[in-house]
């Protein structure tokens, strides 16, 4: 055999070695783990009831091999059995192929006779030549080149196709499907349960895709708007943070840094805040004598982190500074009012779109992609969602706009609340809406996520997405208690209700008009009723409160609409049977035994649709509530239900009564900054407390700091120091007081700074002029009002200082006066201030009230609770009893004081209709 010879031949060896690694390789693929794909790399989408993920065709978690191992096991079964004979081939090669190598002579050694040849070597050669070209190993190395082929030609075909889950045009064949799906299947695990495999076709892909980009592209889209808005706010939350550093002391980096630091020297060259800190180069600071380059070092850091901490969590409010920034928000806002054309649903087509077409992969898929479907109605939600998009693009696009310009910022001005609600809109801050999926059956939330509201008897009513929820709650169930807390939009949130209904019977079949409503509410808010449902509805409204009030019940039973009456009218005029039934500050009628509350019970029995509006249904014990279910849902209320645990409680009663609180739901709010305002009584206010304590008056104690006959009131004199502070900052203020001579005394002291007093004797109308005013007044300008009388209702917000002249014997009483201020549409930092006399009655009833507090806490808010094993009433006599006991034993009084401890009313015209 000569060198040529010997060459190919080991050539041949060397190419069928090669052929053996890979198909070794190729064998362990297919002898190894099965591969997996994990279905959360996808794009997600879908409804509480079912999820669609689409898998890209491309994606990069499909393994390579997937469809090469799916090539063997599929078409060649036989492929191990034949790597396995390769294999031996091989072996046998390498025993023959060192040797061989040695065999054969070259041309000038058969010519010269040169060299001889080695007999092993050429035995060596001549075993492997019959080796290579032996029909077995032939048939072996062809079979073995076939599958090696076929996986190639695989991989290429996911290499250039992608993988596909579903036959069709364009599909590959069933086993490599089926490869995909099974891959699907182990990647996920038990986190898919059952599952099916569909397609969303290419053409319905093309049309909304296009639609949804033009969105994206409009200058006054909603995600545009969006992210103009978070710019804004971004650097307004800086310049906030900025004014904060110029109002820290320096005393305040102590509290972000465990290292000593040392001031002195500072504020000689004029470093005084945190922000000079941050302003001084630190060379500056280091020229100060006592400050070396380490603690310069500390004290910017702790600068830094100082500022850093304010910066990074702004709040989501406008604030009451025509900043830069601020007036830029309002002006987005203005635009973005302007767009919202689309209705909630097709508002929440259009978000879905834009979040699907934002996850899925850019660039052209003519053949559409595959999806995972599991449960139901996500892919038939997902295909009609780009039908509609496909169909109607013009829908997405948002209207002719206008830019306002600086004018914005005084229409701010005029509608805060307004601006608030798109603010938290547009940045879709409403994610609260208070459902609780413990407490309330699953089917029933989705009947309540699923209704639309009907708008065609609303106007410029923009509703939150909470009170949107509180809506659709009492649509679903009828007959609720919406114990929002004060300042959340319970009204709005029961005139959409009235809307919605009314709607649904003027277009149902029986054709038989909007219906009637009742608002039955205490006469200071009459007017209140009367201007909201005016200002958001064009549903006829009667006012049956005062002379012609049968003319407006007459009118109201002949014409359908919403008729407005006294707790006093819905006993004593002829209401029949209202269709809705909306009572508001609901706690009045708490009281079983109450005429207002047997007329209220008569008419909720009568009417389909019942509202009890209350931001208190808990006030003083449990009884109360249990009452107030009883009006609406008795068959919810059981034996002994106000004994039983909180949790039990709320778990019974979750199907009526729906509550959400300002710290759940309204982000954006200023602050609210409550103060206690320790006043030490004067030497006289102290022997007149002493002998109200001895006489056992409980309204001479409560008002010792007010009313003793001679010197200038001690409270007096610190409202005198918070009026000051208000006028200086521009700010204006509320009062309130439980005593009209307390009032008196305070309009006397204060002269034209009071714009006015509001107490039971005033009628809606001269209340509302009076807030009308108020909110036009001058910084330091003072509003007085009786607690019980100004204390519910009212929308007060011009108002960001709220004084309580002394506590009260409700703590919710105090939480409604406050949140006559502190609501939606307050656009600045409220500040309260709690007026309490030092070491009298005025102390011991914050320690007893803590208690009535914590009941309320437990049984009426949304969030959970301990249980409260005491929830008992503490009556006012009893309070009374209770604390002149102590204040006697305190004082070193004897204790064979008065039995029966009167509790006079020195608060007349106190009653609130």
């Amino acid at each position: 055999m000569d060198r040529t010879q010997l060459r190919s031949l080991l050539s041949d060896a060397e190419e069928i070695r090669s052929l053996a690694a890979r198909a070794v390789g190729l064998l362990d693929i297919v002898d190894g783990e099965a591969p997996s794909v994990d279905p959360a790399h996808g794009v997600h989408c879908g409804s509480a009831s079912g999820s669609v993920i689409i898998l890209p065709p491309h994606s990069p978690e499909w393994p390579d091999d997937l469809y090469p191992r799916a090539t063997v096991i599929g078409r060649h079964p036989e492929f191990g059995r034949l790597v396995h004979e390769l294999v031996s081939v091989v072996v046998r090669i390498d025993a023959l192929r060192g040797p061989a190598s040695r065999a054969g002579t070259g041309v000038f050694g058969r010519f010269f006779g040169l060299g001889r040849p080695d007999p092993a070597a050429e035995s060596a050669a001549a075993d492997l030549f019959l080796l290579l070209t032996d029909v077995r190993t032939g048939w072996t190395v062809s079979a073995v080149r076939e599958v090696l082929s076929d996986a190639y030609l695989a991989a290429e075909q996911q290499r250039r196709n992608g993988v596909r889950l579903t036959p069709g045009p364009g599909a590959p064949a069933d086993l490599y499907i089926e490869a995909a799906r099974d891959a699907v299947i182990r990647g996920a695990g038990d986190n898919l349960g059952d599952i099916r495999f569909g397609r969303i076709d290419g053409t319905a892909l093309a049309g909304a895709r296009a639609a949804v980009e033009r969105v994206l592209r409009h200058p006054d889209s909603e995600p545009v708007l969006r992210a103009e808005a978070d710019a804004a706010l971004a650097v307004l939350g800086r310049r906030r943070a900025r004014q904060l550093m110029e109002q820290l002391p320096l005393e305040a980096l102590k509290r972000v840094t465990d290292d000593r630091l040392r001031f002195t020297g500072l504020v000689e060259v004029g470093v005084t805040t945190v922000a000079d800190i941050l302003d001084t180069p630190i060379d500056r600071l280091i020229a100060v004598n006592g400050i070396g380059r380490q603690t310069a070092s500390r004290l910017q850091a702790a600068a830094r982190t100082l500022e850093s901490e304010a910066t990074a969590n702004p709040t989501q409010r406008i604030g009451d500074e025509p900043l830069p920034e601020a007036v830029s928000l309002t002006r987005i806002l203005s635009r973005y009012e302007q767009v919202g054309l689309l209705d909630e649903a097709e508002r929440a087509r259009r978000d879905r779109l834009i979040d699907f077409f934002r996850k899925l992969p850019v660039g052209p898929s003519p053949d559409g992609y595959d999806v995972i479907v599991r449960g139901a109605g996500a892919l038939e939600q997902l295909l009609d969602d780009l039908r509609w998009a496909a169909v109607g693009p013009a829908l997405l696009l948002p209207a002719s706009v206008t830019d306002p310009g600086p004018a914005a910022w005084d229409d701010y001005l005029s509608r805060p609340a307004r601006y608030q609600a798109l603010l938290a809109d547009l940045l879709r801050l409403d994610t609260v809406t208070g459902e609780d999926p413990t407490l309330l059956d699953g089917a029933l939330i989705e009947r309540i996520r699923g209704i639309r509201l009907n708008r065609n008897y609303l106007r410029d009513l923009h509703l939150r997405g909470y009170q949107s929820y509180g809506a659709r709650f009492a649509v679903v169930q009828r007959r609720i208690i919406l114990g929002d807390e004060m300042g959340l939009g319970k009204t709005v949130q029961a005139i959409a209700v009235a809307a919605h209904l009314a709607e649904e019977r003027s277009s149902g079949d029986g054709g038989g008009g909007v219906g009637r409503t009742v608002v039955v509410c205490p006469a200071s808010v009459v007017v209140n009723w009367s201007r909201e449902l005016a200002a958001f509805c064009t549903l006829e409204v009667f006012v049956a409160h005062g002379p012609d009030k049968q003319v407006a019940v007459a009118a109201w039973r002949n014409r359908g609409g919403v008729l407005v009456c006294t707790y006093d009218g819905a006993r004593t005029l002829d209401l029949g049977d209202p269709d809705v039934l909306i009572v508001d500050e609901a706690h009045m009628i708490k009281n079983p035994r109450a005429k207002r509350t047997i007329a209220c019970t008569a008419l909720a029995e009568a009417s389909e649709t019942v509202l009890l509006l209350t931001g208190t249904p808990l006030e003083n014990r449990v009884d109360e509530f249990v009452n107030l279910v009883r009006i609406i849902r008795p068959d919810l209320v059981t034996r002994g239900m106000a004994e039983l645990d909180a949790d039990t409680f709320r778990r019974l009663i979750a199907p009526a009564y729906l509550r959400r609180n300002v710290t759940q739901v309204l982000d954006q709010l200023p602050d609210r900054v409550d103060e206690t305002e320790w006043v030490e009584l004067t030497e006289a206010e102290q022997q007149f407390y002493r002998e109200s304590v001895a006489e056992g008056s409980w309204m001479g104690m409560r008002r010792a700091a007010w009313v003793t006959p001679t010197g200038r009131p001690a409270k007096l004199a610190r409202l005198a120091e918070i009026v000051a502070d208000a006028g200086d900052s521009g700010k204006r203020l509320l009062v309130f007081s439980f005593f009209l001579d307390v009032l008196e005394l305070i309009a006397d002291a204060f002269g034209e700074s009071v714009v006015g007093v509001i107490d039971g004797s005033v009628p809606p109308a001269r209340r509302q002029a009076l807030v009308d005013s108020f909110g036009t007044a001058p910084g330091g300008s003072i509003l007085l009002a009786q607690i019980q009388a100004g204390g519910q209702g009212l929308n007060i917000q011009a108002a960001s200082v709220v004084v309580l002249t002394e506590p009260q014997v409700k703590p919710t009483q105090e939480d409604q006066a406050i949140a006559r201020a502190y609501r939606m549409g307050q656009t600045g930092t409220v500040h309260v201030h709690r007026l309490i006399g030092a070491d009298t009655v005025d102390e011991r009833m914050l320690e007893i009230l803590a208690v009535k507090r914590g009941v309320f806490d437990a049984f009426a808010r949304t969030s959970d609770a301990a249980e409260v094993p005491d929830a008992v009433d503490i009556s006012e006599p009893e309070l009374a009893r209770q604390i002149i006991a102590q204040e006697r034993r305190r004082l070193g009084l004897a204790d064979d004081g008065p039995e029966d401890v009167g509790v006079e009313d020195t608060g007349q015209r106190n009653t609130a209709g």
